[in-house]
């Protein structure tokens, strides 16, 4: 008798070990690092990133860049956009966010864990003969009906897709504002170039100007009409000065850099013609046009989000008409009671509301057929915005080619005039005066160009893909 007792003593320290083993063989501890946000680190990180780096330049050569090309004289919008790759927060930000989603992935179709119990106690009276002790060992565990985790599966891949989709829509984007300032420079730059010389000549005439009033041949009028036009152009040259300033800062800022390391970085310029007749091919080509609607229609980024959310709504419903067959619990169980043993198997189901059910069931078709016409919104969109651009590209091409037409006969014109005054039948006033008017058609011309060549990148915006082969091939 005393050995059964000190046997039966010892089984509620057997199962208690027993259970602290298996408990701590499931888990795979980590431990809590922290991580505060330093102000002086961040302040550090952005002021040291820089083109030169090597990591950088490691990052060009796996994007195809040669050894001798890794140090770059030029920045054009390749270049540009692959630092903007590299450095910009926001593309890290997205790449993070994309790993969480994978991670998800990984999660979604493991099962509920199993759990393991322990009881024990003792009572303070009985025959002598029995054992007083209880003690109790039970496992329970989850079997899932209606492919739940598969389903979960699905959905969390579904998710996955989604960030990763944001994360190429997001790169699109950071092209598309990138070549927008990066045209913005180029124009400040023209204009800035234009109205300098607009500011000489216009400075000319009003010394000529007050020349003649000095002499009695002409009124005050004339030379502070021309003083006020002066003006005036001294104001829009400050005002291109700024702009080209503020233009700068966010091409620093869409790269991810310091506007200090802007600074130190060529842009190389830009061809507006090889880009304008680069377009044209595609864009007056009555062929292409229904394959660039299509290429919106089927192939734009946000619209495959679209889709890949209507994919997540189209998981969910599964989900929650699954949710309507209960799941099973599996609970066997050993109780040693007060000196009897006994084996036990319970099997347990939490059964679904259904009113619950049958509304969550339904919430979710509607969450559906909303996805469905957001992807019907979004390819709605796309067919009046290319409709808009190709109006758009149509009247900037008129433009440009009634600019073309008037630059030209103001250069003859001008040649006219340059003729008469070497031959002395007119003074040098009227001559600049013409120079004058033949920089403003310039200026108009070279607005109205520039004005076409960002309608050939919209398209490439809206579409979200390169129009032609050749940047195709640099994608």
């Amino acid at each position: 008798m005393k050995t059964r007792a000190l046997k039966l003593q010892f089984f509620p320290s057997l199962f208690f070990v027993c259970f602290v083993a298996i408990s701590l063989s499931g888990c795979n501890f980590n431990s809590y690092e922290t991580k505060p946000i330093a102000n002086q680190e961040v302040i550090e990180k952005i002021t040291t990133k820089d083109p030169e780096d090597p990591k950088f330049k490691e990052f060009l050569r796996v994007q195809g860049f040669k050894e001798d090309n890794l140090s770059i004289k030029e920045w054009g919008l390749r270049e540009l956009m692959l630092c903007a790759l590299f450095f910009n927060p926001r593309i890290e930000i997205a790449k993070k966010e994309w790993d969480v989603a994978k991670i998800q992935e990984i999660i979604a179709p493991i099962k509920a864990p199993s759990s393991i119990g322990f009881e024990g106690g003792r009572q303070t009276t009985g025959v002598k003969e029995s054992s007083r002790d209880a003690f109790g060992l039970t496992l329970i565990t989850l079997f899932e009906t209606a492919d739940k985790a598969k389903i979960r599966e699905e959905k969390a891949r579904n998710q996955s897709l989604i960030k990763r989709l944001e994360l190429r829509k997001l790169a699109w984007d950071i092209k598309s504002d990138l070549t927008l300032n990066f045209i913005r420079y180029h124009q400040h730059l023209l204009n800035l170039q234009i109205v300098r010389s607009e500011i000489k000549l216009q400075s000319e005439i009003l010394n000529m100007l007050k020349k003649r009033k000095s002499l009695g041949l002409s009124s005050s009028i004339d030379s502070n009409f021309n003083q006020i036009e002066l003006n005036k152009n001294i104001q829009k040259l400050n005002e291109e000065q700024y702009q080209l300033n503020d233009t700068k800062s966010k091409l620093a800022s869409i790269l991810g850099i310091s506007a200090e390391k802007f600074n130190t970085m060529r842009v190389a310029n830009i061809n507006f013609d090889q880009n304008i007749e680069d377009f044209s091919k595609i864009l007056d080509d009555e062929t292409k046009q229904q394959d660039i609607i299509n290429l919106g229609l089927f192939n734009r980024i946000d619209l495959r989000i679209a889709l890949a959310k209507y994919a997540v709504s189209e998981s969910q419903l599964k989900l929650n008409i699954a949710n309507q067959y209960p799941d099973i619990r599996f609970s066997p169980a050993y109780i040693f009671d007060y000196g009897s043993s006994k084996w036990l198997l319970g099997i347990t189901s939490i059964i679904p509301t259904v009113e619950k059910n049958k509304n969550l069931v339904e919430e979710a078709k509607k969450l559906r057929d909303i996805e469905n016409l957001q992807v019907e919104r979004i390819q709605t969109s796309i067919v009046n915005e290319l409709a808009k651009l190709r109006d758009n590209y149509i009247n900037a091409k008129d433009m440009v080619r009634k600019d073309t037409e008037d630059l030209s006969a103001a250069h003859e014109l001008e040649n006219s005039i340059e003729s008469k005054f070497n031959q002395g039948e007119i003074d040098r006033i009227e001559l600049t005066q013409q120079k004058l008017i033949t920089m403003q058609y310039k200026r108009r011309f070279y607005t109205n160009k520039i004005t076409l060549m960002k309608i050939g990148f919209d398209f490439e915006a809206l579409l979200q893909e390169p129009l032609n082969n050749k940047k195709n091939n640099e994608k």
